[in-house]
């Protein structure tokens, strides 16, 4: 089996799970990147990982030494170059949630000694889970799990993977992560407003945990996807299935009335660059010139009927 890479996005319950597959595949086979300075992050990430350094040289010697799980704090392009996306996996939190419980984890460890509000309106705390996943297709990482439903995430992940992964709650500030923090109307909708992307890319994970929960219930394959863009008259998108090798089969919807169906079929070097899926081959376009500004095209999958991520699609031109 490849590897996988576990994007530890903080105050996730990443620590849980990493400690989770430590049990399950042993130590030895765990590489760590939580920073240079870090005494967890292993040795030849410290060598090769690095400004200046050739990271080429860090995927022979993971795979020399016999690793299966990469984990760090780390954004998921560092390792886009070495490692599928479909390779990738990680943990969303609810994004307001997570921040305070970030504020609160510097508090506790590091003496941080500035105000709630000084801490989440610092750039690189808001929207920090977009931010983490950016520079690749991160509907088609290979599992997204949501903490607030940790048991029931980590059973999807282990039925796909083949794992048995344990339950385990290393939250050590608070008795349950179920136990939201209480904040002002004025802190929560400041917070809300700066981490929109955030909540956005939450909901939409969520909302894709479910499809993933209701066709494993009826024995169908999950398809991630996404529309993409209008572009010379065109609305692109792609689509891959977690079954098989087959293309899969579209069917558009226009304002509510049947328009189309399409195979996910046509290159698109970019997703091939990123590992999603099918060398590539993976794309679908249709003709839109003909439908009026505004118009609402949704995009299910034909047997399923499960809609791809960003649909329905408002045109644009």
């Amino acid at each position: 089996m490849d590897p996988l890479i576990f994007i530890h996005i903080p105050k996730t319950a990443g620590t849980s799970f990493r400690l989770g597959m430590d049990a399950v595949i042993g130590e030895e086979r765990v590489c760590r990147d939580y920073g240079a300075s870090s005494v967890e992050t292993s040795p030849i990430v410290k060598q090769w990982v690095k400004p200046g350094g050739d990271l080429w040289q860090f995927g022979c010697a993971f795979r020399a030494a016999g690793y299966q799980f990469l984990t760090g704090h780390f954004h998921a392009i560092r390792y886009a170059g070495l490692f599928d996306v479909a390779q990738m996996v990680t943990f969303l939190r609810d994004p307001v949630q997570r921040v305070v419980s970030e504020y609160q984890h510097h508090v506790r460890n590091y003496g941080y000694q500035e105000s709630l509000e000084t801490f989440y309106r610092q750039k690189p705390n808001i929207n920090r889970q977009q931010r983490l996943l950016g520079g690749v297709p991160w509907v088609g990482l290979g599992f997204i799990g949501i903490t607030e439903r940790y048991a029931e995430s980590v059973g999807q992940f282990n039925r796909k993977f083949g794992f048995n992964v344990p339950i385990l709650d290393k939250n050590q500030s608070r008795d349950s992560i179920a136990e939201p923090y209480r904040l002002t109307e004025s802190q929560k909708t400041e917070l809300e407003r700066l981490n929109a992307e955030d909540i956005r890319l939450y909901r939409t994970a969520c909302e894709q945990l479910d499809w993933r929960i209701r066709l494993e219930g009826k024995e169908q394959g999950y398809v991630a996807g996404a529309f993409m863009r209008e572009e010379r008259g065109r609305l692109l998108g792609w689509a891959r299935a977690e079954r098989g090798d087959d293309p899969v089969v579209l069917r558009l919807h226009v304002d509510g009335k049947p328009f189309i169906e399409v195979k996910a079929c046509e290159y698109r070097p970019l997703l091939r660059e990123k590992g999603v899926g099918r060398g590539g081959f993976l794309g679908f376009s249709v003709d839109i010139t003909d439908l009026p500004k505004g118009a609402q095209v949704e995009c299910t999958v034909a047997e399923t009927g499960q809609p791809l991520v960003g649909s329905p699609w408002i045109l644009k031109k």
